[in-house]
C-alpha cells in the first residue's frame, strides 16, 4: 500500500461545517491535504475507499460526538477493523469528555482540544 503521491493527506470527521472548514485551511497550510466527513459511516467509506485505492492516510481527526451518527470512539473501532495501524487522533470541544482525559484507553494516539490551534497540530500531526 502506498501513500498519497502528492501529499501527507488527514481525513477529518467533524458534522460542523465551520469546524471542519478551519481545519482545512490550517492543515492546508502545513502541508496536509484533507479530505472531509460528516458522519461516521461516511468517515469509514471513505477510509475503506483510500485503502482500496491504495492510499494511507497520514492521520484521521475523529469528532468524539456526531448527533445523530456514530461519534469517535465507536468509528475508531470500526477503522481498526479495517485497519489496525491506523493513526487516529480524538476531537473535542468538552475538555471533559473521557476521550479527551484518556485517549490512549480507547487506541487513540492523541487528543486535539477544539478550538483548535495550528500550532498544536503542528505539533500531533508532524509531516511526513
Amino acid at each position: 500500500m502506498s501513500d498519497s503521491p502528492t501529499e501527507p493527506t488527514i481525513l477529518i470527521l467533524d458534522d460542523d461545517e465551520d469546524v471542519r472548514c478551519i481545519a482545512e485551511f490550517m492543515l492546508n497550510r502545513l502541508g496536509f491535504a484533507v479530505v472531509p466527513a460528516t458522519r461516521g459511516t461516511e468517515a469509514i467509506e471513505r477510509y475503506q475507499a483510500a485503502l482500496d485505492a491504495g492510499i494511507r492516510f497520514h492521520a484521521v481527526i475523529l469528532d468524539s460526538n456526531i448527533p445523530g451518527s456514530m461519534g469517535g470512539g465507536e468509528v475508531l473501532g470500526r477503522l481498526k477493523e479495517i485497519d489496525p495501524q491506523v493513526n487516529a487522533f480524538i476531537s473535542s470541544g468538552n475538555p471533559f469528555d473521557p476521550l479527551m482525559v484518556n485517549p490512549a484507553a480507547f487506541g487513540f494516539r492523541g487528543a486535539i482540544a477544539k478550538p483548535f490551534v495550528t500550532e498544536n497540530l503542528r505539533i500531533l500531526l508532524p509531516p511526513k
